[in-house]
């Protein structure tokens, strides 16, 4: 029904733009009839002819990987704050462990933990330190890896010994620096936090969907963007070196 309702608005716009167009052009000539067709067209699409060479721009000569510094033989990072969940946090692929802050009913704990995995099959002492599956018959990749040997332990740590490095993606920031036309960057951050400062940005943009399909896709589901730039790829690896990396 809605669908319909969309249809039958875009079908009535066009056909009062013909209508408006055609009268314009009978009582004042081609020239007039043209600015009123400019007009018509530039009624439901001028965010979109305002705002999207901007974002070009922005996407092309802005937006990416930028690296401030760079780190070798990184074992493990912080990844903030985390809420008790079923299965355990499991460490970034090439890492040793993740380092986090534990969130109980919306509210840190105030413990952090180191996440890590283990082969208690080789290593019987480590095996009563497992994170064991919440659910021992299903397919999910944790309790397949757990079937094999393999667990995560789930260490509490002092925050002294927490990591210094830290990829919270929970912290991106989000930050609209074309308001009319709504462009919002977006920025995730490698930081270091001893010294309270990114060593690397990850800066991707994104602009809002033109405002009468913004309308449409409201009343029929949810709001969404135009388009958006990814930004770069990689910056985790690129930034926080794996140990022995170049064995690997």
């Amino acid at each position: 029904m809605i669908g319909l309702m969309v249809v039958g608005v875009i079908v009535g716009y066009i056909l009062l733009s013909k209508f408006i167009v055609t009268k314009v052009l009978k009582l004042y000539g081609l020239k007039k009839a043209n600015i009123a067709l400019a007009i018509m067209i530039l009624i439901p699409t001028w965010d979109v002819v305002l705002g999207f060479p901007v974002y070009a721009y922005l996407c092309i000569f802005e937006s990416g990987v930028k690296i401030y510094k760079t780190v070798d033989n990184v074992e493990g990072f912080y990844v903030g704050e985390k809420s008790i969940g079923s299965e355990p946090i499991e460490p970034y692929e090439g890492y040793r462990y993740v380092d986090y802050q534990e969130v109980k009913n919306n509210k840190p704990t105030g413990k952090y933990y180191r996440s890590y995995w283990v082969d208690y099959f080789k290593n019987q002492e480590m095996a009563n330190m497992c994170v064991y599956p919440p659910y021992p018959n299903s397919s999910r990749p944790y309790t397949q890896a757990f079937k094999s040997g393999k667990c995560i332990v789930k260490e509490e740590i002092a925050e002294s010994e927490v990591s210094r490095w830290e990829y919270d993606t929970n912290r991106n920031i989000h930050k609209v620096v074309v308001p009319i036309v709504k462009i919002e960057k977006t920025v995730v951050a490698i930081r270091d936090r001893n010294q309270n400062q990114n060593i690397a940005e990850n800066i991707r943009y994104n602009i809002d969907q033109n405002w009468v399909i913004g309308i449409m896709n409201e009343s029929i589901n949810t709001r969404g963007v135009l388009a958006y730039c990814s930004g770069g790829k990689n910056m985790l690896e690129k930034v926080l070196k794996i140990t022995n990396q170049e064995e690997k």
